[in-house]
């Protein structure tokens, strides 16, 4: 009788170990889906793409549905200089930045959103304009100047909400290890439970 009771006990408790042992593979498996960036799919105008006619605005097209959280599209000209800013129209996964009228000439798209998971995403891409009816850009004064008058305009655009996407950054990340601990803590505690009920058992037979 003994000899059953301590079989039907060490079958349980293999048995409860596989389950905890299914329940921390899973969760770790779920982790690096669950914080997986989304990625940018497609742009319009496309990367290196010649242009001729200017377009009215930017479109990004991301992998999945971004956060309405501190997205950004940015364009400068070949000197430097802003000529499109603010906070782009956000529609599920797609960025849109309505431009003015570009003269002819190179122009950089640099932009920021914040994926599904809260971590902050960043990228660039350049087009440039070549209409055969427009007028080229005209060269600013200097350089240096150009540079200098632009620089901060990106900067400031780019500070204001670093701390809000870091936070959900922080959020999301804990979010896969949170659940991880609380599976491997329900499994363990009926692993607990059976080997206690197990011995209780044995106990009482043999008394």
């Amino acid at each position: 009788m003994a000899t059953s009771l301590y079989r039907h006990a060490h079958t349980r408790f293999l048995l409860f170990a596989a389950v905890l042992l299914g329940a921390f593979a899973a969760a770790l498996a779920a982790a690096p889906s669950a914080s997986a960036h989304d990625e940018l799919v497609s742009s319009t105008p496309a990367d290196g793409s010649v242009l001729e006619a200017a377009p009215a605005e930017i479109a990004l097209v991301f992998s999945s549905e971004l956060m309405d959280l501190g997205n950004q599209v940015i364009v400068v000209d070949a000197a430097g200089t802003t000529v499109a800013e603010g906070e782009p129209v956000l529609n599920r996964e797609t960025l849109v930045q309505a431009l003015p009228a570009l003269e002819n000439g190179d122009y950089q798209v640099n932009w920021r959103a914040v994926s599904g998971d809260g971590h902050p995403i960043t990228g660039s891409f350049s087009f440039t304009v070549a209409s055969p009816e427009a007028e080229p850009a005209t060269p600013a004064t200097s350089q240096a100047a150009g540079t200098a008058s632009s620089a901060p305009a990106v900067a400031s655009a780019s500070a204001e909400p670093s701390d809000a996407a870091e936070d959900a950054s922080s959020v999301g990340s804990h979010v896969p290890w949170a659940l991880a601990g609380a599976a491997v803590g329900a499994a363990a505690a009926l692993a607990a439970w059976a080997i206690v009920v197990q011995v209780r058992k044995r106990r009482g037979n043999h008394s």
